[in-house]
């Protein structure tokens, strides 16, 4: 009975380290360069603030600093589907791809402005100006595996919100 209340105590120390490990090490800002920093940086507006120029969708890839192969393969191909499929969409202005890095200061705001859990994939309607809905598509995270049905589904979400346009 004593073993397991110190191997308890042990455990319990150890989660509450790394909690604080992870706290302390997310607190403080990305070491990257003055222009990496810039390029991922999307402008600093909250859903709804007027900041957003006309009307658009907008494809947020929100990601932190260190990224795994599964991280890097939702934004790839992501990426690749709205290049392909949108391209006149992308030089016409209706649909825009931004890489955020909530890992910076400037960018926390949006993990709660979007309900972050993870690294994710959203999708902004912007309606002269003003942000009007989002979604998160968080089933990139199960589909992921096969890219086919993962820009699948990332095509036929990004679709339903050029129709709002």
């Amino acid at each position: 009975m004593n073993l397991r209340k110190v191997v308890t105590a042990l455990l319990l120390a150890f989660v509450a380290v790394s909690l604080g490990y992870m706290f302390l090490r997310g607190d403080r800002p990305a070491q990257a360069s003055s222009a990496t920093a810039a390029a991922q940086a999307a402008p600093a507006a909250s859903p709804g603030a007027p900041r957003e120029q006309g009307t658009k969708v907008i494809a947020y890839y929100f990601h932190v600093t260190v990224r795994c192969v599964t991280c890097k393969a939702i934004e790839t191909y992501s990426k690749a589907v709205i290049q392909q499929k949108f391209a006149k969409d992308l030089a016409a202005g209706r649909l825009e791809w931004r890489l955020v890095n909530v890992q910076l200061l400037e960018n926390r705001h949006y993990i709660q402005d979007y309900q972050l859990f993870t690294r994710s994939l959203v999708l902004a309607l912007i309606k002269d100006g003003q942000q009007k809905e989002y979604k998160v598509l968080n089933d990139t995270w199960e589909l992921v595996g096969t890219p086919e049905l993962m820009q699948g589904y990332v095509e036929k979400e990004v679709r339903g919100y050029l129709r709002k346009l």
